[in-house]
């Protein structure tokens, strides 16, 4: 077999906190055929550089090294959690090796994917979208799952042109520990989702008022939050205020319809300020007052862990966990599973409903890949992602990261390439539910304005973290402050 050249960019030591780029050699850009930067963690490790072993391999692979007269593709590979990633990116830029291949997503700590689309820095990749993905008579645009480019995820100008792809989507919602609780799906009778001692202990509550009535019960048990335990837990925790972004989404579609939501997406005038948008951010703003008590100090980078674990107990299953429900995405069974006590069942439910007679609305959660116009081999690039969306490509990413991607078929395949049919049950989620997705339209920079630290972190500090103040208090001030940044961005969108 050939000895490919991947040289990996991340390792223990760039995993920490400002930690920079390891260096591993002085190569110039134009020596590599493909740079790959990814955010590794909750799909592992590993996908990316299987992905290139098994796309040396294809004719595509084997014709661009007989044109090159090379006997193996030298690939550089740059990986590594969180922040740590958008360092390594900006350092590689800094050293003339931009990354062609970016699977990096909005809403990251340092923004580097939004600072790329604010610059139009991305290839346009809506003519792809016709080509065949590989091996097979089946264009990318047809093979992806309905519904998935018509946002400003993918289409963050919102001019009809595709510059990122959904590399991963998933749905997200809320987890729990499902031997605590009783559903029955729509009937008069619960049944009990789980086993152990607490089995069908609480009702899993479909509507709103079904959720407060919980929350009030629970709040009876702990003193108001003053008793928290395994025994009298508290409603709800997060892992850090951004995991807000598809719960926030999916509260907005519930209570105030679809096309309200992308009005919200859009900054739309005087949105903030509707009343059905006002409802759902008093959902959020209520929280405060059903929230396990060491979520706010946790809500960060060192501590997020500690919030989900929360929800799972103690790792050797000697006490439960001191909230019932968290906010999260389908990775989070996986990037918990060294802490995952003996016997445990996950539980995944859609945000409540807005009552009896109402739709749920399930947030999908998209992952992004795209090429860079500043990388050194667009045309490459293109047939590498031509490859990852096959149905041989879906089959390497189910086994090396456990997910499904973003494909008609690799959903109708997932069982076979060995996908756990508790993954595959997520995806029931969107059955007799509705369904958003994307991200806020593009904007130029404005000067102080931060929107995720206005839509998302205010609340740990300003919000969940306040001293004082009731939820009408709460909501007021920060709906102010929405309607402040979203006039300032929606005069600087990018047309």
């Amino acid at each position: 077999m050939k000895k490919k050249r991947l040289i990996a960019l991340a390792s223990a030591a760039a995993m920490l906190p400002g930690a920079g780029l390891l260096m591993t050699s002085c190569k110039d850009k134009a020596n590599y055929d493909l740079t790959i930067a990814f955010l590794s963690g909750g799909r592992g490790e590993t996908y990316v550089q299987a992905l290139v072993d098994a796309f040396e391999e294809t004719t595509w692979g084997q014709a661009y090294l007989a044109e090159n007269e090379k006997e193996s593709l030298d690939v550089n590979i740059i990986s590594g959690g969180g922040g740590v990633i958008e360092d390594s990116v900006l350092n590689a830029i800094n050293s003339d090796n931009t990354p062609d291949v970016m699977f990096l997503n909005y809403n990251m700590q340092n923004s580097t994917t939004e600072a790329f689309v604010r610059a139009r820095q991305l290839v346009d990749l809506t003519d792809l979208l016709e080509e065949n993905v590989y091996g097979e008579e089946t264009s990318l645009g047809d093979k992806l799952v309905p519904g998935l480019l018509s946002n400003y995820t993918t289409q963050p100008y919102g001019d009809g042109h595709t510059y990122t792809l959904p590399a991963f989507y998933s749905p997200t919602g809320l987890w729990y520990d499902a031997s605590r609780f009783y559903d029955d799906g729509k009937g008069d009778e619960y049944t009990p989702t789980g086993t152990g001692e607490n089995a069908g202990k609480y009702e899993l509550p479909r509507t709103w008022a079904e959720f407060w009535t919980l929350g009030d019960y629970l709040n009876e048990q702990n003193g108001n939050l003053a008793n928290v335990t395994g025994n009298t837990p508290a409603l709800f925790t997060y892992p850090t205020a951004g995991y807000f972004d598809g719960f926030i989404y999916s509260a907005v579609a519930g209570m105030a319809g679809t096309d309200k939501f992308m009005q919200m997406l859009g900054y739309a005038e005087g949105i903030w300020e509707d009343e059905d948008v006002q409802d759902a951010l008093e959902i959020v703003v209520r929280l405060k007052d059903y929230l396990e008590p060491s979520t706010v100090a946790q809500a960060n980078t060192d501590g997020f862990q500690q919030n989900q674990q929360a929800v799972m107990g103690r790792a050797d299953g000697t006490a439960k966990g001191t909230a019932l429900f968290v906010p999260n995405g389908d990775w989070l069974p996986g990037e918990m599973a060294n802490s995952t006590p003996e016997g445990y069942e996950w539980g995944f439910m859609p945000l409540p409903s807005k009552d009896n007679d109402t739709m749920s609305y399930v947030n999908t959660y998209l992952e992004n890949v795209y090429i860079h116009r500043n990388g050194g081999n667009t045309d490459l690039a293109k047939q590498f992602l031509l490859f990852y969306f096959s149905d041989e490509g879906a089959a390497i990413v189910a086994e090396e990261s456990s997910a499904i991607i973003p494909t008609q078929d690799a959903l109708a395949n997932a069982a076979e390439n060995g996908i756990a049919e508790s993954t595959i049950a997520l995806y029931d989620a969107y059955d007799g539910n509705g369904a958003v997705s994307g991200s806020f339209v593009a904007t130029d920079t404005v000067t102080g304005v931060i929107w995720n630290d206005v839509l998302y972190n205010d609340l740990n500090t300003r919000v969940f973290g306040a001293t004082s103040g009731t939820t009408a208090e709460l909501l007021a001030a920060w709906t102010q402050r929405l309607v402040s940044a979203s006039d300032q961005l929606r005069a600087a969108i990018i047309s």
